[in-house]
């Protein structure tokens, strides 16, 4: 019955994302790449050159130009999970680890797409906190005119599927399943070999939750992620990088099993390292 339902969901999002596009595809000629997804990346025009010494200024200098093409982030994290309020030391936290992947493009109009996946394996303590997380988002983007000081913007808008599989009770298996949409930015700056860097999410939708054969029930959710980090560029193309990350979701998460309709907060904060290729 469950992987019946992913199935169903999974091609009503097809379906509105192909309609969408046909849609709005007349509007291109008036705003061009802005309202056409998957807009064609033209590879010949983007000199890759991974190994090419850094480009660098003096701090406060806005010459930097943000690069284009095609984009592809990896991050290590290390994170903590809150526990749920019915067990013992609720709202405190346990540590796990986990990955993440960001790719995408952005073209010389100053429109791309990013897409974003996580997954914890973790935490696992058991009878206090144990569960996986795996997360996926796809994000319409846009690149805004240099701001004072070199620091650029890119605003988003896109679509968020979270789910969170609470195993503390060893008995009954919690699922949540989150359709979210959100809008977001990040905002970035050059200064010499670094990069300073900000994300901002916020995001609302539903949240079914499915819990062995005691009955299904839904919730809404609210929610946000946030991260602050720099990045050191080795080549021009090529830097590495350290953030913190916070995802947070204010209700709607369910992991009371015996409760009737348990909706809670539930917080992921914690430390990311990793590469990126051209962004």
């Amino acid at each position: 019955m469950l992987s019946n339902r992913k199935a169903l969901w999974t091609l009503v999002i097809v379906a509105n994302l192909a309609a969408a596009s046909s849609v709005q595809a007349q509007y291109d000629t008036v705003y061009p790449a802005a309202m056409q997804p998957f807009t064609d990346v033209n590879l010949e025009n983007y000199d890759f050159q991974w190994f090419a010494p850094p480009i660098t200024e003096q701090y406060g200098q806005d010459t930097i130009d943000p690069n284009t093409g095609i984009f592809f982030e990896y991050h290590r994290l290390f994170m903590n999970v809150s526990r749920g309020h019915n067990v013992e030391g609720g709202f405190n936290g346990d540590a796990t680890y986990g990955n993440r992947v960001d790719f995408g493009f952005m073209t010389e109009e100053d429109s791309g797409w990013l897409f974003s996946g996580w997954r914890l394996d973790g935490p696992a303590y058991d009878l206090v906190n144990r569960g996986d997380l795996n997360s996926f988002e796809g994000n319409r983007t846009w690149r805004l005119p240099q701001f004072y000081e070199g620091f650029w913007m890119e605003p988003m808008v896109g679509l968020r599927f979270t789910q969170f599989n609470d195993k503390t009770n060893p008995f009954i298996f919690m699922q949540n399943n989150m359709l979210l949409g959100q809008v977001g930015t990040r905002v970035f700056s050059h200064r010499g070999q670094w990069t300073l860097k900000s994300e901002l999410r916020a995001f609302a939708g539903n949240n079914w939750v499915y819990r062995g054969d005691i009955g299904d029930y839904s919730n809404a959710v609210i929610g946000g992620e946030f991260a602050l980090g720099a990045a050191y560029h080795l080549t021009r193309e090529i830097s590495i990088d350290v953030s913190w990350n916070t995802l947070y979701f204010g209700k709607g998460v369910g992991r009371d099993p015996i409760a009737i309709f348990d909706s809670q907060e539930m917080a992921v904060t914690g430390v990311a390292f990793g590469v990126t290729l051209n962004r």
